[in-house]
């Protein structure tokens, strides 16, 4: 039976191909698609994932949510890496179909406490929503089943030295969602540099079969990620020719965790630091066991995936 999923994004070009993946999936059943300020502007984040349901071929409502993070004079995005419309500048045809009238957050509580069975919650966005819905209706965190999270890093940020992206956007957001009991699985950026790739036959392959809207759709942003990572570091670190899109990565260790090494690790966030907000700080100590209270702010880490079974995984799931 597929698995109940809420999914919560702020839809870039490694959100789009996430969601492409997850939509794709005859495991998951996806009850709703919600949207937080992030990558780029609610009203933009919006039409991008509706476009992507679209070109999906799945019929999934899609619910906006927060415009701005909790501290509003923080907000973030970040259009220097996703194009100004979040997309690549691609041009991708406007979407027919259109976001439910119901507000994200009321969609989350709503959907999760009418559920009869525990809901997984996948987040790969800024944790604005997910705050807003446990801060309105803590009842929630008996209905969430897991809490799979594309946030932070353990060695180094790509927002800032300390911070990733999806923290540093809304770390107030972030400390909220950290304190829950829920079970939690975080895929930080750390295992991008360790079998977290697409490599360039697997990009191929999609690129084959590009009569498919869904796999047209993801050639051309890989496409794109490709051309925008040329001449920097970044493509020779995950090999030449490849894309490791996080958000992607994430939704692959949802679907299937033994293509995943993990660790339990203790996290916080960091809010104040005049360098350092925004950090995800994880207590790695070989005795932390024995330092720290287990229950608190407890999850299981992504530390590094098996390179050949995620990208076969990826085309699996795209191809068929």
């Amino acid at each position: 039976m597929p698995r109940k999923v809420i999914i919560d994004c702020d839809t870039g070009m490694d959100d789009a191909l996430a969601l492409l993946l997850a939509l794709r999936s005859p495991d998951l059943e996806i009850l709703g698609i919600t949207c937080v300020n992030g990558n780029v502007t609610l009203d933009k984040v919006l039409i991008n994932t509706l476009k992507v349901v679209e070109h999906s071929g799945k019929s999934v409502p899609v619910y906006g949510g927060a415009k701005l993070p909790l501290i509003p004079e923080k907000s973030q995005n970040a259009p220097e890496i996703h194009g100004k419309d979040g997309l690549g500048n691609l041009d991708f045809p406007a979407p027919a179909i259109q976001a439910a009238d119901e507000n994200a957050v009321a969609f989350t509580i709503r959907m999760l406490m009418d559920a009869p069975e525990p809901i997984e919650w996948i987040t790969l966005g800024p944790l604005t929503n997910p705050a807003l819905a446990i801060r309105e209706e803590p009842r929630i965190l008996e209905k969430v089943k897991s809490l799979t999270m594309m946030a932070g890093a353990l060695d180094f940020g790509n927002t800032t030295p300390a911070a990733e992206f999806n923290i540093f956007a809304d770390p107030e957001a972030a400390v909220i969602v950290f304190e829950t009991d829920v079970p939690k699985i975080l895929v930080p950026l750390d295992p991008l540099w360790h079998g977290g790739q697409i490599n360039k036959e697997q990009i191929q392959e999609i690129k084959s079969k590009t009569d498919q809207p869904w796999c047209a759709m993801a050639a051309k942003l890989i496409a794109r990620s490709l051309e925008m990572a040329a001449g920097s570091r970044r493509k020779y670190a995950m090999g030449e020719g490849a894309v490791s899109p996080p958000d992607l990565l994430t939704i692959a260790v949802f679907l299937d965790p033994s293509i995943a090494q993990f660790e339990k690790y203790q996290a916080q966030v960091e809010t104040f630091g005049q360098h350092t907000r925004g950090m995800t700080v994880f207590d790695r100590r070989w005795n932390r066991e024995f330092l720290q209270d287990t229950h608190v702010n407890q999850m299981t880490v992504c530390l590094s995936v098996d390179q050949p079974k995620y990208g076969a995984l990826f085309l699996e799931t795209m191809l068929q």
